[in-house]
């Protein structure tokens, strides 16, 4: 059975060791690019973006200033949610990707008596996407990846207060896009 290696002796060594950084780069890679497909809905496309964001950490490694593995994964959450939004910005193709979110999300639901209890997953995405980027980065880095509201803010750079009142607007513009959508598709 091998060594459980230390995270924050791995950020440490990480600035001028490569065997270091790429451990740390299999250590998180799956998590990243789990929330850049969160985000973009196109598993290619977050393919793409999860790389260009490793890209980055690899050229500025010895500009990190954090200490703790913690502070890397903070600073890797950064790094994705620019490239995420940047993404979407420069490529302007919201409406695509939702569409392919859907078509994916309606294929991979099957018909049973319990699919009544699930969430409407196309709806819940095209309205996400209608979102601002801020509070889609809220959204999915509490309800998808699961972190607190601590863990947010040191990614996006503010204090938990200001997390918990973008949460919360998030979810008030969230149920605002989802009212005209569900009647919409209830044909009401």
């Amino acid at each position: 059975m091998g060594r459980v290696e230390d995270g924050d002796d791995l950020v440490a060594r990480a600035r001028d060791d490569a065997d270091a950084l790429g451990r740390l780069y299999e250590r998180h890679y799956d998590r990243v690019f789990a929330y850049c497909v969160r985000r973009l809905f196109v598993k290619a496309v977050a393919e793409d973006v999860t790389s260009t964001v490793f890209l980055h950490v690899a050229r500025h490694i010895c500009d990190f200033a954090g200490s703790r593995e913690q502070d890397f994964r903070n600073w890797l959450y950064t790094i994705a949610t620019n490239e995420v939004n940047a993404y979407v910005r420069t490529t302007k193709r919201r409406a695509q990707l939702f569409e392919a979110a859907g078509r994916l999300r309606v294929a991979s639901q099957p018909d049973s008596p319990t699919a009544l209890d699930r969430p409407d997953w196309p709806l819940l995405y095209q309205a996400i996407v209608r979102l601002r980027p801020k509070h889609q980065t809220v959204i999915v880095l509490r309800f998808f990846e699961g972190l607190a509201n601590d863990e947010i803010a040191g990614i996006l750079g503010c204090r938990p207060a200001t997390v918990r009142v973008t949460l919360k607007r998030a979810l008030d513009a969230l149920r605002r896009q989802l009212l005209p959508l569900a009647a919409e598709a209830s044909g009401g």
